[in-house]
């Protein structure tokens, strides 16, 4: 009996280092869950056309849509939002000010599971936004996402916006002008 145990033992050890890089790569026995298939370029521009429209829709529940229930927004500036319906309270506050912005996707890149869009917005600020009064004057902008995506939506996300070149235009601050 001792023989046939140590042998029984060998051979768990055997498949548990044979298997185990086999698992983590989901070839064996998946769990309940099935993994998410690997995003692809045409699946980042996709994506990104969906998170473009869903802006310019103007309705934070299609931005939420695209995030998970528990996702984090890291904004370039305020509070991080904790969840898609935190996100999409943030959304609504910025059309707001922004009621009728349009982004237009400049680039997208494909970095495993992110999906990064530099994008530029035109729009109106026609009420008081994070303590800049409202200038109603049209003004462009840009920034950039990076969304990183598990099974379709984003689960955690970061936005990097040029404010400072909006806020020149709309004439809070001063444009700077090379030396004479």
């Amino acid at each position: 009996m001792p023989r046939f145990m140590s042998r029984l033992i060998g051979l768990a050890l055997l498949l548990a280092v044979v298997a185990s890089p086999m698992m983590a790569r989901g070839t064996i026995a998946q769990d309940a869950a099935t993994p998410c298939p690997t995003l692809t370029d045409e699946d980042a521009t996709a994506w990104a056309a969906s998170w473009i429209a869903a802006w310019n829709s103007h309705d934070p529940a299609a931005v939420e849509a695209l995030y998970a229930s528990d996702a984090i927004h890291h904004w370039g500036i305020g509070v991080d939002a904790e969840g898609a319906d935190e996100l999409g309270a943030s959304f609504a506050n910025f059309l707001t000010a922004f009621p009728g912005i349009h982004l237009t996707a400049d680039r997208v890149w494909l970095a495993g599971d992110t999906v990064i869009i530099r994008w530029i917005a035109i729009g109106i600020q026609e009420t008081e936004f994070m303590g800049i009064p409202a200038s109603n004057d049209t003004v462009t902008w840009t920034g950039i996402n990076i969304q990183q995506i598990e099974c379709g939506v984003t689960v955690e996300s970061w936005s990097e916006v040029d404010h400072f070149g909006r806020i020149q235009q709309q004439g809070v601050l001063p444009v700077a002008s090379p030396a004479a």
